[in-house]
Order: C-alpha cells, then structure tokens, then sequence
C-alpha cells in the first residue's frame, strides 16, 4: 500500500490481493480485469445509496505471466482514518464508545438494506475518519464483496458473525463491548425491528459461544509470533 497525491488528492494505492487459502499461493496474480473493476462498480454503488466509503478514483492492472494479471486500486485518502481495531485498543470515553458503536450498526445496516455482502467484514474494515459532513465511519475493501437482490435474515446473520469473530480474534477482552454496548448495537441495526432483532440476536449469542476451541488456537498463534497472530492491516 503507498501514500500519495493524485491531481493534488490525498490517496491511498492499493494493490489487489488475494486473501484466505489463495493467498499463499496467489498471492496479486488474477485472471482477467474483474476483480478491480467490479470493486469499483460496487464502492460507486454503495456511495449512491449513502453508504460512505473511499472513493475510488482509479483502477488498472497489467499482464504479469501468462494469463495472469497484477490489479491496482487508487481511492481517496480517508482523512485522520484509524481502524475500528485501532479504536478498540484506547482508551474511549463511554459516550465515545456508544457514538461509534451506533454509527456502526447504522452503517451495516445501510449497506445490507443496500444489499451488499461484505466479504470480508472485519474491525480493520470499518475505518473512523473525518468526511465531507464530519467524522465519519467507512466500510473499506469491497474487494469479493457481492450484491444482492435482497438481503436474507441468514447472509445478515453471517456477515455479523464475521464482525463478532474478528472482535473477539483481536481484541482483548476488557476492551470488547460489554453486554449492554452489544445489545445497543443489535437495537441500533435491527432499528425497531422486533422481528430481525428476535432473528438475528440468539444465532449470534449461539455463534460467540462456539468459538472457544477457536479461541484457543488463536492464542497458540499469538504466543508463537505467527503471520496469523497479527490483526488485520
């Protein structure tokens, strides 16, 4: 990832990279153009229905062997952006914490009213920053993301899910939400919907308390100083 300016705009260039168990292998090398071009389709997609996210302002990719191509992605600097991840670790004032916590739930719930899966729906993901209206909070790396015709209760469930892993993968216990910051994030998202609350709320209570072998390996990694002990960038 490299830092500078385009036409005298702040940005931020990225190149595509396959991430889970292609990484390794993979690594930056894609078939074809897509993947590039389809995360510019959705981040203009998302900006339509009001949901913030970086500006994309370009996108290219070069052929590096064969048929496989290298894939870059210029987007808008986000202002004094820190990570929900970033966050977590200082010390927030409680109705700091709530602010973020309500702006979260908002956001996602925006983005699945938009349709919009997020593949990769982390806390490294959602990035505080200041925006055109103020201090804003983006949803990043759209990249394998896919829209919907409609968002099922169960892809909501499962893309909340990936939020409550990462935070509970990354972020020491005394500093995740207590149970009464969960419950206003689940009242924030679900938004007076009493039956997507019922829906969403027991599969993940459900869902935290299956990841105590999980969390056990993911302490081995951390004591051994392993590429997969570090957060996310």
């Amino acid at each position: 990832m490299a830092r500078f300016a385009l036409a005298g705009i702040p940005v931020v260039g990225k190149r595509a990279l396959h991430g889970g168990l292609l990484g390794p292998l993979l690594g930056g090398l894609y078939i074809g153009r897509r993947r590039a071009l389809d995360q510019l389709g959705a981040s203009v997609r998302l900006a339509q229905a009001g949901v913030p996210t970086p500006e994309i302002l370009a996108v290219g990719s070069r052929r590096v062997a064969g048929i496989f191509r290298a894939q870059a992605i210029v987007a808008r600097e986000i202002a004094g952006a820190r990570n929900l991840h970033e966050l977590a670790g200082e010390n927030l004032s409680a109705a700091r914490r709530r602010e973020i916590l309500d702006r979260a739930a908002g956001l996602l719930r925006d983005m699945h009213d938009a349709g919009f899966e997020h593949a990769d729906l982390n806390l490294a993901n959602l990035v505080w920053g200041r925006g055109r209206g103020g201090e804003t909070l983006f949803v990043v790396d759209l990249e394998r993301g896919r829209f919907r015709d409609a968002m099922s209760v169960g892809c909501r469930i499962r893309s909340l899910e990936r939020l409550v892993r990462s935070c509970e993968k990354w972020v020491p216990e005394s500093r995740r939400p207590s149970r009464r910051e969960e419950v206003r994030f689940l009242l924030g998202y679900a938004r007076g919907d009493r039956a997507l609350l019922r829906a969403i709320a027991a599969p993940l209570g459900r869902y935290r308390s299956r990841l105590g072998a999980r969390r056990l390996a993911w302490r081995l990694r951390a004591l051994s100083g392993g590429r997969l002990a570090r957060p996310p960038e």
